[in-house]
């Protein structure tokens, strides 16, 4: 008698146990209306509602119910905790369709679930679901109408410029063959590039000197910097007129050599001797000529380019450097 009480007393508390732990726990499953027109949509939420140490074996539903009813959605299973971290609510929300008229009961949905860390696994299932799937009216006295076809929408700027930017870039290329085509026929040439502007010797040394005069570095105290600059354009404009080594020369040797080949007219050579004078006594002697002279030898520089712009050019070899070659300009 004994050992029977404490048989029975013990699955009394077993019981309570698993009853707390089942009310811990809840399920359900819920249709967002149970009825519905043939093939529309209804929306079903799975949600278990639990301890937050619970871990659910997710229930699995085939994509087609009773056989009638499919299932044409399934979204991802949402997590939220309460404030206090105790309880977990998973949920998952379902679509379903039908396409055939009645009333259908869906049966119920089993959750298999574990409280850690207790490893026994235990199930809970949701209630039943009622679906009602209604027809479409039909009114059998009015006369059968033809089936409306499908609707015209009209077409929007944005879907047609593709094709217009399409239309466009084939007529460019049509236009560009037709001009191809016209151009090697006439055997004209099909790119023109613009010629290179190539300054005569005298062009570059006038346009040198003007840019001198803008300096303006005589007047701002810098004699020897205006010297040297003027008489380094006359010195390149000598090298490349002539082909003499100027650069390389003194003051004299450019006199000689152009004196003693007469390749200059006396008239020439007598404003250029007196500019390198003064010059060399400038950079050499320390000597600070006055404004007037200073205007003078810039003067005497551009009438030097302008009285030999038609002078005969030198060709003698021995005032050539070995990689020149004779030019003989007008």
């Amino acid at each position: 008698m004994r050992i029977l009480t404490g048989f029975i007393i013990t699955v009394c508390l077993i019981g309570i146990v698993l009853g707390s732990f089942a009310q811990d726990v809840k399920v359900t499953a819920k249709l967002d209306t149970n009825a519905m027109l043939i093939g529309d949509h209804v929306g079903v939420t799975l949600k278990f509602t639990g301890p937050a140490r619970s871990q659910v074996l997710w229930p699995f539903i085939p994509d087609t119910i009773l056989g009638i009813i499919t299932v044409i959605g399934r979204g991802k299973i949402d997590t939220a905790y309460t404030a206090d971290k105790k309880s977990v609510t998973f949920s998952q929300q379902l679509n379903f369709t039908c396409y055939d008229s009645g009333f259908y009961t869906i049966p119920q949905i089993p959750f298999k679930y574990r409280l850690i860390p207790d490893t026994t696994s235990q199930m809970a299932v949701s209630g039943m679901m009622l679906l009602a799937v209604h027809t479409v009216k039909v009114d059998t006295t009015q006369a059968i109408k033809p089936i409306i076809g499908p609707l015209k929408i009209p077409i929007t700027f944005r879907e047609m410029l593709p094709w217009i930017l399409l239309a466009l870039a084939a007529l460019a290329i049509i236009a560009g063959a037709i001009w191809f085509i016209r151009k090697r026929r006439k055997k004209e040439p099909i790119f023109i590039l613009k010629p290179k502007v190539v300054l005569l010797p005298h062009e570059i040394a006038l346009q040198e000197m003007e840019k001198l005069r803008v300096k303006k570095l005589w007047q701002a105290g810098k004699i020897k910097d205006y010297y040297s600059e003027l008489t380094e354009i006359l010195r390149r404009y000598i090298e490349n007129r002539f082909k003499l080594p100027a650069l390389e020369q003194t003051s004299a040797e450019i006199l000689e050599s152009l004196t003693g080949n007469n390749v200059c007219a006396h008239k020439a050579i007598d404003k250029l001797r007196n500019l390198l004078i003064l010059a060399d006594m400038v950079k050499f002697a320390k000597q600070n000529p006055v404004a007037s002279e200073n205007e003078k030898s810039l003067t005497e520089g551009i009438e030097f380019v302008n009285l030999t712009i038609g002078e005969t050019v030198l060709t003698d070899k021995s005032f050539m450097r070995p990689d020149d070659k004779p030019e003989i300009q007008p």
